[in-house]
């Protein structure tokens, strides 16, 4: 590979540096907040193996509006502490992370340190920079949306360089830099092979590699209408619902994964049906969405001439005065009211 070690820049070192006009998670993708006017982040400080410790490549994902301008600024020292011009020696790391100082003068030390400016940019060769602590800032300016992520940092740096003779191994000479973009995109495409393996793991692959693994038994499962949970448990159990496809057992499993609760099914007995109804009675709260995501997968394994009714039961069953007592049927509670005068009442009001 390409470059030896790659440092990741998650939600840890976010949190520990300071973060202002941004929304983030845990993953380290941060979200731009367009009702703030203030747009920056200064992480948390990453440290080297060593003093002058040599680094290759700053790597992000940018998705912005055309508005929006992206400055990165890049930092490397040897000793974390530093004098100000008041004489004052403070540690930078702390005062990066201080919110209560303000961006600009923040970005205005780090420039007076030697810091590397970039704009716009999700590639950056940091082959100038030698210390053993790194540090990173981010400022946004503009209108717009925008959304940074995957951001990463690898040490030691380009691995081709060792292939050519020592003459030619001069760090950051025109040699170096032209070499260095074949040395990405070979790095980029080992690290793809050796995550392959995270695209064959049904609990670690993205949902549209659900979709497709779906598509392979037989499965239309596109479109996002299922949960992500919901649609990982179907894609595991799609072998063996194949299966069983087209009988009750498959019925009333697709109903559990959906739902995430035992229903009752009940063949050609309910309010007339024939010999190919199949009535299902759930006490879930059936909204239009779900009972559009449960049609339209029953539709995939149920018996060719099947018609499937969904039925929602209610805790109580209410009858009037031509009704009989049958199966989930009870008797309301009395209902004590007070009247008004002129008002009507009928059996199942009790006067107070």
């Amino acid at each position: 590979m390409a470059y030896d070690i790659w440092y990741s820049i998650k939600g840890n070192r976010i949190k520990g540096g300071c973060v202002k006009g941004f929304e983030y998670d845990e993953s380290g993708r941060l979200e731009l907040d367009p009702k703030t006017n203030e747009h920056s982040v200064f992480y948390k400080v990453i440290e080297g193996s060593e003093d002058d410790a040599e680094w290759g490549r700053l790597s992000c994902t940018l998705l912005s509006s055309e508005e929006i301008v992206c400055y990165t600024y890049v930092l490397t020292r040897n000793n974390p502490e530093i004098v100000t011009d008041a004489g004052e020696v403070i540690n930078l790391d702390d005062y990066l992370a201080d919110s209560q100082v303000d961006s600009y003068d923040k970005v205005r030390l780090m420039t007076s340190l030697g810091a590397e400016k970039f704009i716009n940019c999700e590639n950056a060769l940091l082959y100038d920079l030698k210390g053993r602590f790194l540090y990173v800032a981010v400022e946004m300016m503009g209108f717009g949306d925008a959304v940074l992520q995957d951001v990463r940092v690898s040490a030691v740096g380009d691995a081709f360089m060792n292939t050519f003779p020592q003459v030619y191994q001069e760090r950051n000479s025109f040699f170096h830099r032209f070499m260095s973009i074949f040395s990405s995109v070979y790095g980029d495409i080992g690290e793809m092979n050796d995550n392959l393996f995270l695209m064959l793991d049904l609990d670690m692959c993205n949902q549209e590699m659900l979709e497709t693994y779906g598509s392979w038994f037989g499965i239309d499962l596109k479109g996002g209408f299922l949960e992500e949970d919901v649609l990982r448990t179907l894609v595991k159990e799609a072998y063996h619902l194949n299966k069983i496809k087209g009988t009750k057992q498959c019925i009333r499993r697709i109903l559990e994964i959906v739902l995430g609760e035992e229903v009752v099914l009940i063949e050609n007995r309910v309010q007339g049906g024939g010999t190919y109804d199949v009535t299902v009675l759930i006490s879930r709260h059936l909204t239009e969405d779900l009972r559009h995501q449960l049609t339209f997968l029953l539709d995939q394994f149920k018996p060719v001439r099947t018609r499937i009714r969904l039925l929602q039961m209610e805790k109580e069953a209410v009858m009037d005065g031509n009704s009989y007592m049958d199966m989930n049927a009870t008797i309301p509670g009395e209902k004590h009211v007070v009247l008004d005068e002129e008002s009507l009442y009928d059996g199942a009001i009790t006067l107070t």
